[in-house]
């Protein structure tokens, strides 16, 4: 069934395909900072629920419905026939949801119609709505109406009050209080990991609603509006309200400035750049506004909020379309870098935070959430965004601004990263209740051995050394053209041990693979996963390793015909149906295919983009989910995608694959600080020509154009203020 999203800085709705938020469907609603304010929200006509026509969200900022009545009797003894009188609702977000309702009667009579808004809120956290019970819940007020203004409360154990004031610019006819409140007892959904269901029932509080009528006089051609905004607050001031067609302009224009400050890319092939467009609408979605600039969130419904990692690899993917979302991504995570060493949060001195919340729960200190730091991948990914920020740029303010963040990552890595000193990085879950696994891949189960015991604890990721290798490297080549040459001398030497030493110890002989990680006892877990394909993308697998780990990522039981799954079908364990342990994730696809071109495998990378492509056109507005079902396509059946029940859509890295892997295709690597840029470009046989326009390097921007001719590719440069010279790299 279809649902609709809208999202605007903090606030986000998810409704189903009539607009409504009904009852039962648990993620619906209307939420802001972690908390929801509408659980329960439903337009009838005559005590009837319209029919739908059609309804679209696709352009991100406004969401379009097109309803119909059904049948109604009248009065006289006549009747209005179904889909005699449309009814449409406009929507969107900016400091609230506002709404219009146009109606407009097809009949030669007048129809006498009851329009009926029932609003009701639950002001549940969303990690109750996830799943978790809770022993005691603040209060839900009685709605209250006057002045044609509807008022939702909730006095919260927090000791913040939240408010759901809904105003009227079309005063309803009446409006009923109804029901008292009580609790469902509902089949318990997946808990904090979509892997992790589980059998039984919970409660599901139903609270107090108001029905909100209007009666109307339908008059033949002469179309009559409701509009009404739905205004949040957890104790700010309200928002004020402004005209419907005001904030509508408002929030347009803002989406055109979003556009306007991208580089512009384009091809020859009408779906990959709806694929590419649907791409930056969805970042400029996704993005939240901070005191250091925007950031994007990482996913609805569940994640929409800001995590480390999410947000550092979605800045990664899209610094070809705009750095300046690294630049606010790096300044807020090192505001919230960690500066103590506290279990609760898994914090210390230095790590990057993983996920900020700002609930009920998390203010209660009831979850470690108001700033968790338990992965072991988002500082080290840190150093790397900052470091490839600088290639892109060589801003000297931006990186004294952030050097003193960047010194404390690195002596995280070495002080707490490294728990036994041998150079990788480890993690061991601190508190009980927090994430076991604390990779990318971070559901129950998948981090196994083959026979499906649990792996023991600590661990070293695969990919995570990887991550540390590259941003060692990276920051020593850094380090020394800013002169600190001290330190970029220690970093070198760290970061070439690291590569022997990791070269040694994950690789599995038998397979000519590497290891998923090293167990407590540095014992490799001997898993064909997709992680690996991460290591490419940093550069620390030696050469004729590479090849041997590019061609079983390439191969069938990894790339199945959508793209490479996350674990082999080969593997005993594999499940395509499962979050971790077969399935595809674009941004892991975007990140290998990144690598694969690094080491100059061409051919795999048109494959395995053109596989990725191919998907992403079976999906609602060509729009990357978070992931999807590894089954293997079968083209004489003519089979499509499966989509993964739960998967985040939209969601930031999926979003910014589309951007790394336009990227991929052309080889894209500048240096700004030798006004230099470096392309291998290759196009897929489906193109015959890209083009990029206003890509930043340094103070300035370049002009490219890109044709295929056979199997070569060619390209010209339009215009060059940034003053960089061309070099295409031998291999």
């Amino acid at each position: 069934m279809a649902e609709h999203v809208l999202k605007e800085n903090e606030l986000m709705t998810i409704s189903d395909e009539l607009g409504d938020i009904p009852e039962g469907r648990r993620h619906l609603g209307l939420y802001y900072h972690d908390m929801r304010y509408l659980s329960i929200f439903d337009l009838t006509i005559n005590g009837q629920k319209p029919r739908l026509l059609a309804s679209s969200s696709e352009q991100n900022y406004v969401c379009d419905i097109q309803l119909a009545n059904p049948t109604t009797e009248l009065a006289d003894g006549t009747a209005a026939l179904a889909r005699t009188i449309s009814i449409r609702r406009s929507r969107y977000l900016k400091d609230g949801l506002h709404e219009r309702i146009s109606l407009y009667n097809h009949n030669p009579f007048p129809v006498p119609v009851e329009l009926t808004l029932t609003f009701g809120s639950d002001f549940c956290d969303i990690f109750e709505i996830r799943g978790l019970e809770r022993v005691e819940r603040g209060t839900v007020s009685l709605p209250l109406f006057a002045d044609s203004r509807l008022v939702l409360g909730y006095s919260g154990l927090d000791r913040v009050n939240r408010r759901t004031k809904v105003v009227f610019d079309t005063a309803p006819s009446r409006v009923e209080v109804e029901d008292v409140p009580f609790y469902l007892q509902v089949r318990r959904p997946s808990t904090f990991l979509p892997d992790a269901a589980e059998a039984g029932v919970m409660s599901l509080f139903h609270p107090t609603c108001a029905k909100v009528h209007w009666d109307l006089i339908l008059q033949p051609r002469t179309p009559p509006c409701i509009t009404f905004h739905i205004l949040v607050t957890d104790g700010e001031p309200t928002p004020s309200v402004e005209p419907f067609e005001q904030g509508f302009s408002q929030i347009k224009d803002s989406y055109e400035d979003w556009r306007a400050q991208c580089a512009k890319l384009e091809t020859d092939h009408e779906l990959f750049n709806r694929l590419l467009q649907r791409s930056i609408l969805d970042l400029r979605l996704l993005m939240e506004q901070t005191p250091d600039g925007s950031v994007p969130a990482a996913g609805i419904p569940w994640f929409s909020c800001i995590f480390g990692r999410d947000s550092l690899i979605t800045s990664l993917q899209v610094l070809v379309l705009n750095p300046e979302l690294a630049k606010s991504t790096l300044r807020f995570l090192a505001r919230h870098q960690g500066s103590e060493v506290d279990p609760w949060r898994e914090e210390q001195p230095g790590k990057i935070v993983h996920e900020i919340r700002k609930g009920e729960l998390a203010n209660l200190e009831q979850i470690p959430h108001r700033a968790y730091y338990g992965s072991v991948d988002a500082t080290p990914l840190f150093l790397l965004l900052f470091a490839e920020v600088m290639k892109w740029l060589d801003d000297d303010d931006f990186y004294q601004e952030l050097l003193p963040a960047a010194k404390r990552a690195l002596k995280w890595m070495e002080q707490y990263g490294d728990l036994d000193g041998d150079g990788y990085l480890e993690y061991i879950s601190q508190a009980q209740g927090r994430l076991n696994e604390q990779g990318w891949k971070d559901s129950r189960g998948s981090l196994n051995y083959p026979d499906g015991s649990p792996v023991s604890h600590p661990v070293a990721l695969v990919e995570v050394q990887g991550y540390a290798y590259r941003a060692l490297s990276d920051m020593a080549e850094l380090l020394r053209r800013k002169g600190e040459i001290a330190l970029a001398r220690r970093l070198s030497e760290k970061a070439a041990a690291l590569k022997v030493n990791f070269n040694r110890d994950f690789w599995l002989e038998r397979q000519g693979f590497l290891a998923q990680a090293l167990d407590s006892n540095k014992k490799p877990v001997e898993l064909l996963t997709s992680n690996p394909g991460h290591c490419l993308f940093c550069g620390i697998l030696d050469e004729e390793k590479a090849r041997y780990v590019v061609s079983r990522l390439s191969a069938a039981e990894m790339a199945c015909g959508w793209g490479i799954r996350t674990e082999s079908s080969r593997s005993p364990r594999f499940n395509p149906m499962s979050y971790h342990i077969g399935s595809i994730w674009p941004h892991d696809n975007s990140l290998i295919i990144a690598g694969i071109k690094r080491y100059g495998y061409h051919w795999e990378v048109e494959e395995i983009i053109s596989q990725l492509f191919q998907a992403s056109q079976f999906f609602p507005y060509s729009r990357f989910p978070e992931l999807y079902c590894g089954f293997a396509r079968d083209q004489e059946a003519h089979s499509v995608p499966a989509e993964y029940p739960v998967s985040s859509s939209p969601q930031a890295w999926a979003a910014g694959s589309a951007i790394l892997l336009f990227q991929s295709m052309l080889g894209l690597q500048p240096d700004a600080a030798n006004k230099r840029l470096y392309l291998s470009p290759r196009l897929p046989s489906w193109l015959k020509s890209t083009s990029v326009q206003n890509l930043r390097i340094g103070q300035g921007t370049v002009d490219l154009h890109f044709e295929r001719r056979e199997e070569e590719t060619s390209f010209e440069i339009a215009r060059n203020t940034a003053g960089v010279e061309v070099v295409i790299p031998a291999r």
